[in-house]
């Protein structure tokens, strides 16, 4: 029976990773992983906010079904129930292990559904309140491992120096950027890579195979990051998108909002190009902690009999537009996301693939890797057979459902490989042609030469949220004929 790894980075821009051909990002470890198995370019989170991916990868559901569209502490919702199926409760002969960020559901913790290792309550980011001069205030309030852990470790407690907060002097609560002054074996990383470790050879000790869900806090701003990655990219090898200097043409003015909130909208170029510098930094600090744990597998005689993937809740506008983070605004960007795959049983090795998946894929594919029939309850579908014989049916494209990250803000959208709807429910909508304008840059769902298209992109779009019981569905069918 084979090992399961499943790898969460936390808001990373696909193509911000070297795996995915950025051409100043050093990340070699995924690089290796990527030869060993196949690299999927049509990757996509259901709900581009922590909470809602999050509860979507461990119920198998889509947000409107599971019930968070909302990140929790912005929303009153309940938690999964621990009676309904979930990522691991067909799991019974694995040892099912946690360690690093949670943020699923509300109140409820991995050890509430049989998870051993860590408890991080909400969002749960280990250095607030810890690390010198830190300002950024979003720790776990029952408990933090990553405190005894550095004790244990004889690491003195972290300081962070040159902050960067953004210019809206009404935010002054989450560094964007910094320097962590410490070894890198002491930051977030290297203790999640350490407490897998240390669980999984609890695991092989008792002799049962394992099934482990590893979070990491980034590379998610704050990127705090010590020497050598603060200075490892410098601000002159940043080339900012081209949608950098014509940004947010025909969209809601909602989204200039966003930026000007997170301080970046007249953020001088320099400073840009110093913060995206730094969450270069940060990815290669994971690639090198993940390095270091797939080391660890080899050396344990593990790393061939394991299904690992690595992907993230979501992205990262990093720039694009002018935007910064996550939230509402439905970019290729902070929606598709990374997803390497390798799997023992395949015979596909250093693969490109395009088709269409769900982070929440993953859940039902767990399942059907533990040899286990796969619950009706799911959404996701299994895509071991693409791995395993390349039969798969291929999707005609994804939904994605948002409720509003600061404010309420209704979104859904329609991606295709071909065009993007997004109905902005109380608000201008937005079509892009991906094939000519992959930045997304043109807004042509008023343009008279695209009525057909989304015509049909409408229909489809209302067809799986009627599929999915969509509770927006009523007022897409109200509105249809008037968009």
């Amino acid at each position: 029976m084979n090992n399961i790894a499943l790898i969460l980075m936390d808001q990373v821009r696909t193509d911000m990773l070297g795996t995915y051909g950025h051409e100043v990002v050093k990340t070699p470890n995924l690089d290796r992983l990527a030869k060993d198995g196949v690299t999927f370019t049509n990757a996509y989170t259901p709900a581009a906010v922590c909470g809602p991916a999050r509860t979507s990868l461990f119920t198998g559901q889509m947000p409107t079904n599971h019930g968070l569209v909302r990140n929790v502490e912005k929303a009153a919702v309940s938690d999964p129930k621990k009676e309904n199926p979930n990522i691991i409760s067909s799991l019974d002969e694995y040892k099912k292990l946690y360690v690093g960020k949670w943020h699923v559901g509300g109140k409820l913790l991995p050890k509430d559904f049989g998870f051993e290792g860590h408890n991080f309550d909400g969002y749960g980011y280990p250095g607030s309140g810890v690390y010198k001069n830190m300002v950024f205030d979003q720790g776990p309030k029952l408990e933090d491992r990553y405190v005894k852990w550095l004790e244990e470790k004889g690491f003195e407690i972290p300081e962070v120096t040159e902050a960067y907060f953004g210019e809206n002097p009404h935010l002054r609560v989450q560094e964007l950027s910094g320097k962590l002054n410490c070894p890198k074996e002491a930051t977030l990383p290297y203790f999640v890579v350490e407490e897998a470790k240390k669980q999984i050879l609890e695991a092989k000790k008792e002799a049962k195979p394992f099934f482990i869900w590893m979070n990491f806090w980034g590379p998610h701003t704050p990127c705090v990051i010590p020497e050598p990655y603060y200075s490892m990219y410098s601000k002159d090898e940043v080339i900012l998108d081209e949608s950098f200097n014509n940004p947010l043409k025909d969209r809601p003015l909602y989204h200039k909002y966003i930026s000007q909130m997170w301080g970046v909208w007249d953020a001088p170029e320099e400073k840009w190009k110093e913060v995206i510098s730094k969450f270069w930094g940060y990815i290669t600090l994971i690639d090198d902690a993940l390095g270091d744990f797939f080391e660890f597998l080899k050396e344990e005689g593990l790393y061939n009999n394991s299904f690992i993937a690595v992907t993230a809740d979501h992205g990262d506008a990093m720039g694009a537009h002018r935007l910064i983070e996550k939230g509402e605004f439905m970019l290729d960007k902070i929606y598709n996301i990374p997803m390497i795959v390798k799997d023992p049983n395949s015979l596909r090795k250093n693969e490109k693939d395009d088709s269409l998946i769900y982070l929440h894929d993953l859940t039902p594919t767990c399942c059907e890797i533990a040899g286990k029939e796969i619950p009706e309850f799911f959404d996701g579908k299994s895509f071991l057979s693409l791995m395993e014989n390349g039969n798969y049916e291929e999707r005609r494209g994804i939904l994605a459902q948002l409720a509003g990250h600061f404010v309420s803000f209704e979104q859904r959208m329609w991606r295709r490989k071909d065009y993007k709807l997004i109905f902005n429910s109380t608000d201008k909508c937005e079509l892009y042609d991906l094939k000519n304008d992959p930045q997304e840059m043109n807004n042509i769902f008023y343009d008279l030469k695209y009525k057909e298209i989304k015509k049909e992109m409408l229909e489809e779009l209302y067809g799986e949220m009627i599929r999915l019981k969509d509770p927006l569905a009523n007022w897409l069918y109200r509105i249809i004929n008037y968009l």
